[in-house]
């Protein structure tokens, strides 16, 4: 089964995320990532792209860059709470977010009793560029206390590079709470990080980190595409990559 999402800030966005809905519905694709930080009026862009999104059979995630715990380890229930309300405007299935300041005393009971308030959605916290919200440690002390949540993880291959962490290690003790996988490569250019398309190089790293997780995981293409035309090529790479693990 083709479980193959795509990030609209894989795109450079010309107008709304909702004039890219249908486009890429024609590539086959499982479903689609809409990004609240490509809105610039978000209660107008969510009613434009909510009524595309019921015009096609697509899973629908939405990703916001906004923490799950506050600097004092408290809940960021009153931010949280807008974005999961957005997402049962969309209609989405997921709602991914970051995982902020988590700290042991964190109150996890509140973050339960939120949830319970909208079963329809599942929650994903996805490591991100921070040193706190991308530190294995910190992750891992999150999923195995929220193990009563309906949380799991979104497991972003080139995030790791940026804080340092060794996304081995990374799958080897989170990859038992993670559901979603956000492909890219990334290369060092002019002494910085970059995200870049994925390639047939046998030397690239996500080719590996596939092999770590089931071929059956919802995975997303996150890294430039010029148009939505080229997915189908960039889902044969995936697809040719998890046959060589099977073999």
């Amino acid at each position: 089964m083709n479980r193959i999402i795509i990030p609209l800030n894989a795109f450079e966005m010309i107008g709304c995320q909702h004039a890219m809905i249908q486009r890429i519905y024609e590539q086959q694709v499982h479903g689609v990532e809409i990004r609240r930080e490509l809105m610039k009026k978000v209660d107008q862009e969510i009613n434009l792209i909510a009524k595309e999104l019921k015009k096609y059979p697509l899973f629908t995630v939405y990703s916001a860059p906004i923490e799950l715990w506050k600097e004092n380890g408290e809940l960021n229930k009153q931010e949280l709470t807008f974005v999961l309300e957005e997402a049962l405007s969309l209609g989405a299935q997921w709602v991914k977010v970051s995982l902020g300041f988590y700290q042991p005393q964190s109150p996890i009971g509140d973050l339960q009793q939120l949830l319970q308030a909208f079963p329809a959605l599942r929650l994903f916290v996805e490591n991100d560029q921070t040193s706190y919200g991308g530190n294995v440690a910190s992750l891992h002390a999150f999923f195995d206390n929220a193990y009563e949540v309906p949380v799991s993880m979104t497991f972003d291959i080139g995030n790791w590079l940026y804080v340092k962490e060794q996304p081995e290690e990374a799958i080897k003790k989170l990859g038992s709470f993670v559901e979603y996988i956000h492909i890219k490569h990334v290369i060092k250019s002019s002494g910085k990080l970059v995200t870049t398309a994925i390639s047939n190089d046998s030397n690239e790293m996500w080719k590996d980190i596939l092999k770590g997780f089931s071929y059956s995981i919802f995975k997303a293409l996150e890294f430039p595409i010029d148009e939505p035309e080229q997915v189908p090529s960039f889902i044969s790479l995936v697809q040719e990559a998890e046959q060589e693990e099977v073999q």
